[in-house]
């Protein structure tokens, strides 16, 4: 659910409560920061904390003491997420294990004095070795980039990986240093030509560790907590070179002057976000030198990338190109959708606000659909019509509102069903959308134990028993993080037959791999869900 984020820049010192002007309660959190491996206290670590109250979040900043040590006082009664980082560690949040867990929210009721909120935050970690040539001698001056799988769109891809601190070219030597890195397993590239840069070597392919150019094809490096990993040695594969070169458009034929990305393709998709990116000239022309043979995908974007304008709300065009050989002919036409329909609801809870209730539209491919950007322009008029525009490719319509007890339950077109199928806005505006929210939905909740007690360092899921319905972005999932005492809710699930398990505490509906979801069957408990009602659920695991 999307909530209003206030965020409020005022740094607390240890002990002291929410900024002047928030409400005062009776409540404490307090909690030592501590660097993994060495459990040793860290002062001095910023701690970023939102208040969630009634569906509202407020956020301030708090410090830790020379002992690794914070309170945070007179707190109204509500639900906290903490967030710590500190020089030379990883930034963690409260009840996360690894950074792709899933965070936990700390529910405190009124005068409770919460004394466990303890984080630790892993020291980084880096990885080091040295780049050939296909002859085994050292390639200088080429950068190597660190990835990370996510799954996004349905399908997992290589993204760049969050949190690098440095990521410089190869010495005299081939030598690399990545550094900055939290636990986890990285895939690497290097790159030259186009996407190293108008000024970089070329006459190489885009290569992958342990020296292929096909991303499904990489293998991962694995880093353990505040270790480095040495000796990571692998071969860029050579290729013959070319140049292409066009213009971009609008639909009435005048140039468009905007950016331009470049993306190489995997099986007809992008499943490597390394690009490259440029700036067409005033008359719209482009140039990508430099490029190995294979197949790509040019995406444009009616708008300059300076100036922080979101890319989503320009208009866009995308071309597949197979390169094997140079050409100045391409030709990248830029348009964009409409869409508008009204917003009806159904049920007892409060309407919410207009400004709360916002008009998804998720992707579930990048060719035809933008790889960047943000969110499309939208507005929402006092009688609930809306209009979406410069909308591209092929999207779900995933809206959602900013307020308790409103969940999704259908998107018509011209009375047709679309809730779970793509939108096609490549051939044109879409018009008579209807989007109903329903106040009745279905809830499960339960708990999880083992042998030792209630299970808190995992994620709860539920997800439908029809495998037909894990499509991407999927209605019939829902995640969760048990309590401290193991208890969870799983609210706005569409009725019937589901599945609950306990699964690995980073999972979400968002990242939740089919194959995943297959091996989770085997010890899934089954639910059936009604609308309007609550199914109960015990979990029990045994090992």
């Amino acid at each position: 659910m999307t909530v209003l984020l206030l965020a409020l820049t005022i740094a607390l010192a240890p002990n002291q409560g929410p900024p002047s002007g928030q409400a005062v309660g009776t409540g404490t959190i307090s909690g030592v920061v501590t660097s993994s491996p060495s459990n040793r206290p860290i002062p001095n670590a910023t701690l970023r904390v939102v208040q969630w109250v009634g569906g509202l979040g407020r956020q301030f900043t708090a410090r830790t003491d020379a002992q690794g040590k914070f309170t945070l006082k007179d707190l109204v009664a509500g639900s906290y997420e903490i967030t710590a980082q500190a020089d030379g560690h990883v930034t963690m949040r409260y009840g996360q294990r690894a950074p792709t867990d899933g965070p936990r929210r700390i529910e405190l009721a009124d005068a409770q004095q919460f004394s466990d909120a303890n984080i630790a935050l892993p020291k980084f970690s880096a990885i080091e070795g040295q780049l050939l040539d296909e002859f085994g001698d050292p390639m200088p001056g080429i950068v190597v980039w660190p990835a990370s799988v996510a799954f996004a769109a349905g399908k997992t891809r290589l993204m760049p990986a969050q949190g690098a601190q440095s990521v410089m070219p190869t010495d005299d030597r081939g030598m690399f240093r990545l550094y900055g890195l939290a636990p986890g397993d990285y895939y690497l590239m290097a790159a030259t030509g186009s996407f190293a840069g108008p000024a970089g070597p070329s006459g190489f392919a885009v290569t992958f560790y342990p020296g292929t150019t096909n991303p499904p094809d990489a293998k991962p490096v694995h880093l353990d907590i505040g270790r480095d990993t040495r000796g990571i040695s692998f071969a860029m594969t050579p290729a013959p070179m070319s140049t292409i070169s066009g213009a971009v458009s609008d639909a009435d034929g005048n140039p468009a002057r905007g950016n331009v990305m470049l993306f190489g393709l995997s099986g007809g998709d992008i499943r490597s976000f390394m690009n490259a990116n440029i700036a067409t000239d005033p008359d719209g022309r482009f140039t990508f030198r430099n490029l190995a043979p294979g197949s790509y995908v040019i995406q444009a974007y009616g708008r300059p990338a300076a100036g922080g304008g979101n890319l989503g709300r320009s208009p866009f065009g995308s071309l597949v190109v197979d390169v094997n050989g140079s050409r100045d002919d391409l030709r990248v036409v830029v348009r964009g959708s409409r869409m508008t329909g009204r917003i009806l609801f159904e049920g007892t809870a409060p309407q919410p606000p207009i400004e709360r209730v916002v008009l998804t539209l998720m992707p579930v491919e990048f060719v035809s659909s933008p790889a960047g950007g943000g969110p499309p322009a939208m507005t929402v008029n006092p009688d609930w019509t809306f209009e979406v525009l410069n909308l591209s490719g092929l999207r779900v319509a995933r809206p959602i509102v900013g307020a308790p007890g409103w969940f999704l339950k259908s998107v018509t077109i011209a009375g047709k069903d679309f809730t779970d199928t793509p939108i096609d806005f490549r051939n044109g505006d879409v018009a008579d959308v209807e989007v109903t929210f329903t106040s009745s939905v279905g809830t499960i909740k339960g708990t999880a134990s083992d042998a030792n007690g209630p299970v808190t360092d995992a994620a709860i899921l539920a997800f439908a028993e029809d495998a037909s319905k894990w499509t991407f972005p999927s209605r019939f999932m829902a995640a969760a993080r048990p309590s401290p005492r193991g208890e969870f809710t799983l609210t706005g699930l569409p009725a019937g037959w589901y599945l609950v398990a306990v699964a690995p505490a980073g999972i979400s509906p968002q990242t939740a791999d089919p194959a995943v979801l297959e091996n989770l069957r085997k010890t899934a408990v089954r639910v059936n869900v009604l609308d309007g009602a609550t199914a109960t659920v015990a979990l029990t695991i045994i090992k």
